[in-house]
């Protein structure tokens, strides 16, 4: 069974909005919705044949596991009818992007599109980041994105719970789809010609943070409108991906905010 984890009773997953346990419960929540699952704990040398198949589902999902005692998992259920296995559900919602464009408005977009940031300690920064930042909606990719796991609502000290998140199966067509409602679609890439803050973000934006090895997919590399750098001035060639990030959103910020009317408070200091 797995030992990836022994269960240490964090505050964060006691205090998630719904344990689901049970072999037949878990296996329908990992079938019909894997991406609610934070994550997955199973009793300490257990050998059940579908507790088994539970675990190779959850591992090909990528979804968090660990081990418990039979007591541990008992304190999580609430129950001792619990099977050997207890699954965290995260109180994630994900929504869907066209529902976000909809929406009537009175300021420019400010989106977020991850491409194949699959570190949830990088993720979880990122969202992080950007839910601090005001992002109206951030993007990820069904196939190319870390599980949001219990690491993931650790790092992002609880932005996760707040955060306005989709999850989409397309990028690239995901990436059109901004394009046809007027936003500009903007990302980053350590050869770019063209600096981050030679950009007007201050209309609809939606900005693409690539992964820290390999950048922005092919693909979603030429959806981009444009595609701006971070400048380099040592040995390093690259940054973190949730620095990027962070430096790019808060250059949306910055420039919104520069352009926002003066008020008389303002004038009068």
């Amino acid at each position: 069974m797995p030992d990836q984890e022994t269960f240490q009773g964090t505050a964060q997953e006691q205090t998630a909005p719904e344990v689901i346990y049970g072999r037949n419960a878990v296996a329908e929540l990992l079938k019909a919705h894997p991406d609610r699952i934070a994550k997955i704990y199973f009793q300490i040398n257990a050998h059940d044949k579908r507790l088994l198949e539970i675990l190779i589902t959850a591992k090909r999902n990528r979804i968090s596991i660990g081990k418990a005692s039979n007591q541990k998992l008992s304190d999580l259920a609430r129950s001792n009818k619990h099977q050997g296995v207890v699954a965290i559900a995260s109180d994630i919602r994900f929504l869907e992007v066209e529902d976000v464009l909809s929406v009537p408005r009175h300021k420019p977009f400010f989106l977020l599109i991850l491409d194949s940031i699959e570190d949830p300690q990088n993720l979880g920064a990122i969202i992080r980041t950007a839910e601090a930042a005001g992002v109206d909606l951030i993007i990820l990719p069904r196939d190319r994105s870390a599980p949001i796991n219990s690491t993931v609502h650790k790092i992002s000290a609880g932005a996760v719970s707040h955060a306005p998140i989709a999850r989409v199966t397309n990028l690239a067509q995901t990436i059109r789809l901004l394009k046809d409602r007027g936003i500009w679609v903007v990302g980053t890439d350590a050869d770019a010609p063209r600096l981050y803050t030679d950009f007007d973000y201050t209309m609809n934006v939606a900005l693409v943070i690539g992964s820290e090895g390999k950048g922005m997919r092919r693909l979603v590399h030429e959806s981009c409108d444009e595609v701006v750098r971070v400048p380099m001035f040592g040995k390093t060639d690259s940054l973190n991906a949730s620095v990027a990030a962070g430096i790019l959103l808060y250059e949306v910020v910055r420039q919104r905010q520069a352009h926002l009317p003066m008020t008389k408070a303002d004038a009068e200091r």
